[in-house]
């Protein structure tokens, strides 16, 4: 099969994003392992990148000392512990001052069913995900936030997720392939 000049030019792309972040193949190989199961042990991990147990141990501490690897977690599934409601929540704000702006952002950041908060740009300033047991909940949730003038909230569009195809489990650890 011939590669034409756009895959020459994709791959190149992606060998200057892992120049970029400073990683060869075997740190690829490294997150890809660790991405799959957080809870593989380090003689597996070795094997598995054709390492020695040493030298693996090394590049995966000096990957989290760099923040490559922020850290490690459980994936739950939310309906198993009583999140039957998925939002996104699109924020727009009315006092864009950043007071307002801090003070918004440390309450979201800080309540517990806002699981992700993202700035954005756009027709508004944020979008969150947002878990909840009931859809009441979740209203008293959207309403706290909106009513409360200190956090200079405008209005509070919120798309509910009905089924997921594919959730969030991690960034891929290399340019990924088009």
């Amino acid at each position: 099969m011939s590669e034409t000049k756009g895959d020459r030019g994709a791959q190149s792309g992606r060998r200057v994003a892992k120049r970029a972040a400073g990683l060869d193949r075997i740190d690829i190989a490294i997150l890809e392992a660790l991405r799959e199961n957080g809870r593989i042990t380090y003689q597996a991990l070795s094997e598995r990148v054709g390492l020695s147990p040493r030298p693996c141990l090394e590049r995966v501490r000096r990957l989290e000392e760099r923040g490559i690897v922020r850290g490690y977690t459980a994936l739950i599934d939310p309906a198993r512990v009583g999140h039957h409601i998925i939002a996104l929540a699109e924020i727009a704000m009315r006092d864009p001052s950043a007071a307002a702006r801090q003070r918004l952002e440390r309450a979201l950041v800080a309540h517990p069913c806002v699981v992700e908060l993202q700035v954005v740009n756009g027709d508004y300033d944020y979008v969150a995900r947002v878990v909840a047991p009931t859809l009441a909940a979740y209203e008293e949730l959207t309403d706290a936030f909106l009513t409360d003038p200190r956090f200079g909230i405008a209005r509070v569009h919120s798309t509910f997720v009905l089924k997921t195809l594919k959730g969030f489990e991690g960034y891929p650890p290399g340019q990924p392939d088009s």
